[in-house]
């Protein structure tokens, strides 16, 4: 447990890396939230959590970071979420979660299997406890062990439970990051801006991280921290046209949907099978948002009992909001993502 004192200090040095100070807001009523959340509105990690809290009707302090290097008038100008300070708060994180630093590039963000990313969002803050918490799902799963109310998305019951937990565990090895940032060889559908800076993506990383490295060498921690991260990024340059890669990441999707379509015919979950809506469905319903945006819902068109789901999902308002309307407001144009944008005045209304 960390001081609370400590933590206000820490915690200001971090939020000073943010560039525009209307990116630093208050969500709900009270003034001095319990939580603070460093995200950004276009990760998918982060609108898991930003949900959870949507869901749950929790107060916070929002950090919304730019999580994209990228190349300005005077040169690299790195990522938010590269800051030495935000840095160091996430290792107070790190020595809790007691996992060995990402030394490579699989695809897949999730910490359960692949290490601990240093150099990511979300990082949620508990004033209230002293803690500072890594990792969307422990985060999430965290957020819904504090507050029970409106609403609880992990059950007691241990049957339930243990299906949401399998069904989180599920979504936790999509990878995303190869679908998001790799260049499939067959039907790659994502938004022509979105390609275009996704050749230099990798390159402004490792350059921005490179100089960090040099620029923090009397710190051990942040030079092991910022090295970590340029094993995982080069990792990903290298795949990021391999067709053999690319195809494999598009295989395991279209598997893993399979076997939600089989979950969900069967009952064992879902709010669209007469269960309460849950954390897997929050998850799921991020994700398949994503797979909407890059233009792979075609991936469940024979789906039927995906296709309801999703379809039931998309007008929830707290993913309406934190996932589809955040997406539309962050990123790039996707024409796959004009039938559901109908939805969010909608829902939200």
């Amino acid at each position: 447990m960390t001081s609370r004192a400590s933590l206000i200090e820490m915690t200001a040095a971090a939020r000073a890396a943010i560039a525009d100070p209307s990116r630093i807001t208050l969500v709900g009523r009270l003034p001095e939230p319990r939580f603070e959340l460093f995200h950004a509105a276009s990760s998918l990690c982060s609108q898991k959590v930003r949900t959870v809290l949507h869901e749950k009707a929790l107060s916070y302090r929002s950090n919304d970071m730019l999580i994209l290097s990228a190349m300005g008038s005077e040169g690299l100008i790195p990522a938010e979420h590269y800051s030495p300070a935000y840095i160091r708060l996430r290792l107070v994180a790190a020595r809790e979660l007691n996992r060995e630093f990402v030394s490579g590039y699989s695809g897949r963000t999730s910490v359960e299997t692949e290490g601990f990313d240093p150099c990511v969002v979300p990082l949620l803050v508990d004033y209230e406890a002293g803690r500072v918490i890594a990792d969307s799902q422990r985060i999430c799963i965290y957020l819904d062990g504090v507050s029970r109310t409106p609403l609880q998305l992990v059950p007691d019951a241990p049957a339930a439970r243990a299906e949401v937990m399998r069904q989180v565990g599920i979504v936790d090895r999509i990878p995303n990051g190869a679908l998001l940032y790799g260049f499939h060889p067959d039907a790659d559908l994502r938004p022509e801006v979105l390609k275009a800076s996704m050749q230099t993506v990798y390159d402004y990383k490792v350059m921005a991280l490179e100089r960090l490295v040099a620029d923090n060498a009397g710190e051990p921690e942040l030079v092991a921290a910022y090295r970590a991260k340029i094993a995982k990024e080069s990792g990903g340059k290298k795949v990021c046209h391999d067709a053999a890669f690319q195809r494999a990441a598009r295989q395991k999707t279209g598997q893993l949907l399979s076997d939600l379509e089989r979950d969900l015919a069967a009952g064992s979950f879902g709010c669209t099978r007469g269960h309460s809506f849950s954390l897997a469905d929050v998850l799921w319903g991020v994700n398949l948002v994503r797979l909407n945006y890059l233009g792979l819902a075609s991936m469940w068109d024979a789906l039927p009992h995906v296709t309801r789901y999703f379809d039931v999902l998309a007008r929830r308002p707290s993913l309406c909001k934190e996932a589809i309307r955040a997406s539309l407001d962050s990123m790039p144009h996707s024409r796959y993502m004009d039938a559901v944008a109908d939805c969010t005045a909608e829902a939200v209304a």
